[in-house]
């Protein structure tokens, strides 16, 4: 099973909702982008109006390799001509206020699932009709783990157990395979030239994180310091990547020690059980179950269902939850949150199974279905892709 084989096979539709102010400061744009992140859009953008980045504000974060449609508003007037061919933007009125996630309603999906088999095809046609009926866990999937340093470790676990320098090297010094030339030719600079400031600083091409450099050649060992100079988007995604990580794996063992029926699935994350049925009576409780989004103020005696699952996560990761205060941090924090654990897919449709013409003698599938603000597309389609016909 192939997904996302070509940028048009997942297209995602922001629904978002603002209040037009003729008199408004701030000007909101729909944004078209292809194969192209959130955050490198706003990037480019700010650039080619000569603007900080913190000038533009997206509703939502979308998938970099999709085609999508989003809002952001802007401190000033755009030109249309954004300068990327992989960007296009249009006016569409002026409000009082950024736009905030608070703006989405959800968000509308059409995917194309490729080089499937026949008995793949068939799997995923009965598994809509009992995704339509039992819903599946509400993971958060890989897009949301951007912050997992690529494998070598969540920048947010470090901050909680209060190693600053882990959270900077993470950030600074961990290249991998999706990043442009200069920034893994930065980051392997700085993994091999760590704590050597003034050489790194003189060797590396510009960017934000030789600026981040710049600032240790000058004060070393200010370490928080130096975390905190980094753009307010990406501090914030470190944190939010780490919280989902703990909701996913409290959710997980709820799951799993459920004694439903369950299929096995991954993510960067780690195992998501996927339950395959539900009776009635447990659905009913499962869809008013929200579960912590862990900050510092989560009780766990409000949600007695999800504590034991989420001590023994926090123990597993060798923190407690006072440590999610970050203690010397002033700009960075978690905010306790909750989440609903059953999602249902509004609307899906699957249309009948054609042959794939990128993957010969295989078949394709579309599907087309919308997701409240914060669930993921992908995680349908792995819900969908799932042998629940083993599980057990």
């Amino acid at each position: 099973m192939k997904l996302k084989q070509l940028p048009e096979d997942f297209l995602v539709d922001e629904q978002a909702e603002f209040t037009p102010d003729p008199a408004g400061k701030f000007f909101v744009y729909e944004l078209d982008k292809t194969s192209i992140s959130t955050l490198e859009a706003m990037q480019q953008l700010a650039r080619n109006a000569g603007l900080k980045i913190r000038d533009l504000s997206p509703a939502g974060l979308k998938d970099k390799h999709a085609s999508t449609r989003q809002l952001f508003s802007a401190t000033a007037a755009l030109r249309p001509e954004t300068g990327d061919p992989r960007l296009k933007i249009r006016f569409v009125g002026k409000a009082a206020a950024p736009l905030t996630a608070a703006c989405i309603t959800g968000n509308a999906f059409r995917l194309v699932v490729r080089c499937l088999r026949d008995v793949d095809a068939r799997r995923l046609a009965a598994n809509a009709e009992v995704v339509k009926r039992v819903g599946l866990p509400n993971y958060y999937d890989d897009q949301r783990f951007g912050g997992n340093a690529h494998g070598q470790g969540f920048i947010g676990r470090a901050l909680a157990q209060g190693n600053f320098e882990e959270a900077v090297r993470l950030h600074l010094a961990a290249p991998h395979r999706k990043q442009n030339l200069t920034d893994k030719q930065n980051r392997r600079l700085a993994r091999d030239l760590w704590g050597n400031w003034a050489e790194l600083h003189q060797r590396m091409r510009k960017s934000p994180e030789r600026a981040l450099v710049e600032f240790l050649r000058d004060h070393p060992g200010q370490w928080v310091e130096c975390f905190e100079r980094i753009t307010p988007p990406l501090r914030n995604m470190f944190v939010a990547a780490y919280q989902s990580l703990l909701f996913n794996e409290t959710l997980a063992r709820f799951v799993a020690a459920s004694g439903l029926p369950v299929a096995a699935q991954e993510n960067r994350g780690g195992s998501i059980p996927m339950h395959c049925d539900a009776p009635t009576e447990v659905l009913a409780r499962w869809r008013e179950l929200r579960f912590p989004l862990p900050g510092p103020e989560t009780r766990l005696a409000d949600c007695p269902e999800a504590a034991p699952h989420l001590q023994a996560v926090l123990e597993q990761q060798g923190i407690m939850l006072p440590d999610l205060r970050l203690a010397g941090l002033q700009r960075t924090r978690f905010m306790a949150a909750e989440r609903a654990i059953l999602l249902f897919p509004k609307d899906l449709n699957l249309a009948a199974p054609e042959a794939d013409d990128l993957n010969p003698g295989r078949l394709k599938v579309a599907l087309t279905f919308s997701l409240p603000r914060g669930s993921f597309a992908t995680m349908v389609v792995k819900r969908l892709a799932a042998d629940c016909g083993s599980a057990g």
